[in-house]
């Protein structure tokens, strides 16, 4: 717990602070995506070694959000969140001169672990400094994220088309030092801590058990006759080894990063196999959206990032909405319902339409593209929330463990996700007619989803029920109290 507070004007100054490095965090997962083209010819590399500029982030982001909390606790949240803050900047600035690809990769990692570890941090701090209104904050808090979704393509496609992909991470730079000016004395301050065991353990035998199935990954894109070779099938054993240690050492340790009773029993495993489904699915599907219009439909890089628009802009306002109709229409629907609309989304994506005539009206690239990503945003907007709730009901007492699991699951399974589609498009002489496969796929293997929704308890329409059961009988015991 912080010490001392802000003070009125303090904490407003650190809220502002705080959301800059946050939308730095959210602007930088995103704009990279309509760099991809870019970095391959410049790097002169492959797509299944460029791809890793996204999955390495998301795995190192991943590995370090469920570290930070406790991090924070040890060490304290502000000194935390401003060693956070350091490291992005820097890490942005060894991307923006990287030499090489596997030099970006690594820097991209330097990225993530600095970036993963705000949110957690910062969290804290403004939930100590607005006890008052703490929900109100910290959901304000996080709507920079979505901000910084519909910020990030269309920047980055202004950079790529007008610069180069470097200068992606160069405009971090003054963001990242005019957060660090700001946050320097208060890091400076004493803070009340409370030492905790930090699962380094198994943090580090879950990275290299998934680090060593992408590098399996990787090279059969490369060499399609990599899975001939001994090298190949040593490192599926590696990660098959790894991945048990680490499920036989979070049983065994007193304060694991992934709790057991969270994880395997019903209903927690219904959450995290839908989660795992979910990060596979859509992740790894919206990354490569910029991508798909400049290879099928010849798009420049502005266009392309600004395709991705439609979606956040109809994510923000549909989650907002089903916010508050969560209580009447329960979990259940809107999940279902949402999911409905992103298969919708990947299958009209599949058939590649260039041109469409609707009454004489001519409807080209850019709206065939964008239309499908905002009605997938809607349908985000409606499963998102209801997702979220649905999960945390079930032992709110636990909701900090939860949404780590969560998580967790969710970023694996986009990392996961994304590195079989490099190895598809990799192996797919026509790039946009391999993403077409793909979202065919994807529509179908989401679909059949759904059915796990069904699992996971509606304790919204459970309680619901109770309520309306209860003001049934309230009226009938008076009556006969009477």
């Amino acid at each position: 717990m912080v010490t001392a507070t802000f003070g009125l004007p303090g904490r407003w100054v650190f809220f502002a602070t705080a959301g800059l490095a946050l939308m730095m965090f959210s602007i930088d997962a995103t704009i990279v995506a309509v760099a991809l083209p870019g970095m391959t010819r410049d790097l002169r590399t492959s797509l299944a070694w460029i791809a890793w500029t996204l999955t390495a982030y998301a795995l190192a982001q991943t590995v370090m959000m469920p570290l930070a909390g406790k991090l924070a606790e040890s060490f304290g949240r502000m000194r935390v969140f401003f060693a956070c803050v350091v490291v992005f900047t820097l890490g942005s600035l060894l991307c923006a001169l990287a030499p090489s690809v596997y030099a970006l990769i690594l820097f991209r990692v330097v990225q993530a672990l600095g970036g993963g570890g705000l949110m957690p941090s910062a969290d804290g701090i403004v939930a100590q400094e607005f006890p008052q209104t703490r929900a109100r904050m910290v959901g304000l808090f996080m709507s920079i994220f979505p901000v910084g979704g519909i910020i990030g393509p269309n920047l980055g496609g202004f950079i790529v088309q007008h610069w180069s992909w470097r200068e992606c991470f160069y405009i971090n730079l003054p963001l990242g030092l005019i957060a660090m000016l700001a946050l320097f004395r208060r890091a400076r301050q004493s803070e009340q801590t409370k030492r905790r065991r930090i699962d380094f353990g198994g943090t580090v035998l879950f990275a290299v058990g998934i680090v060593s199935l992408l590098c399996a990954i990787t090279f059969l894109g490369e060499d399609p006759g990599y899975w001939r070779t001994p090298r190949f099938w040593v490192l599926l054993a590696v990660s098959a080894l790894f991945l048990v240690a680490f499920v036989l050492f979070e049983r065994r340790i007193a304060d694991p990063i992934l709790d057991p009773t969270l994880v395997v029993q019903n209903p927690f495993l219904a959450v995290n196999v839908y989660s795992f489904m979910f990060g596979a699915c859509v992740f790894g599907f919206f990354s490569f959206i910029p991508y798909y219009a400049q290879v099928q439909y010849g798009m420049s890089p502005l266009e392309s990032g600004a395709v991705l628009t439609p979606r956040s802009i109809a994510m923000m306002v549909t989650s907002t909405v089903a916010s508050f109709a969560l209580i009447r229409y329960g979990y259940r629907r809107p999940m279902i319902a949402g999911l409905s609309l992103v298969v919708l989304t990947l299958f009209i994506l599949s058939r590649g339409l260039q041109r469409l005539s609707l009454g004489g009206f001519e409807i080209g690239p850019f709206l065939l593209l964008a239309g499908p990503v905002a009605l997938s945003g809607i349908g985000l907007g409606l499963a998102g929330p209801a997702s979220n709730n649905a999960a945390l009901d079930l032992v709110p007492e636990k909701a900090a463990s939860i949404t780590g699991i969560r998580g967790l699951f969710r970023s694996t399974g986009g990392v996961l996700g994304t590195a079989i589609f490099v190895l598809i498009l990799e192996l797919s002489p026509d790039k946009g007619a391999g993403l077409r496969s793909i979202f065919g796929v994807l529509s179908f293997v989401l679909l059949c989803t759904i059915p796990i929704v069904f699992m996971i308890p509606d304790t919204a329409r459970e309680r619901r029920q109770r309520d309306r059961a209860a003001a049934r009988t309230a009226p009938a015991e008076a009556h006969g109290g009477e």
